[in-house]
């Protein structure tokens, strides 16, 4: 079985994941992830098909780094 952790840096920044998966990257509920999305709280997700969307790993690694480094201000 393939596992992800296995492709190159830049390759897994690129891999999108869904609503689910992008929460639990975020240590979060994925009920408190959707509440944040429609806040706007949370990066902006890629449409995927007419009813799916999708973040992208190196997004939501960005958005953790910048509010870490708003934290320790």
């Amino acid at each position: 079985m393939f596992n992800h952790t296995e492709l190159p840096a830049d390759l897994a920044r690129q891999r999108v994941i869904g609503a689910a998966e992008a929460a639990a990257f975020l240590n979060i509920s994925l009920p408190h992830f959707r509440r944040q999305y429609r806040l706007g709280r949370v990066p902006a997700p890629i449409r995927l098909t007419e009813r799916k969307l999708g973040w992208r790993v190196g997004t939501l690694v960005d958005f953790l780094n910048a509010a870490s480094k708003m934290e320790a201000v």
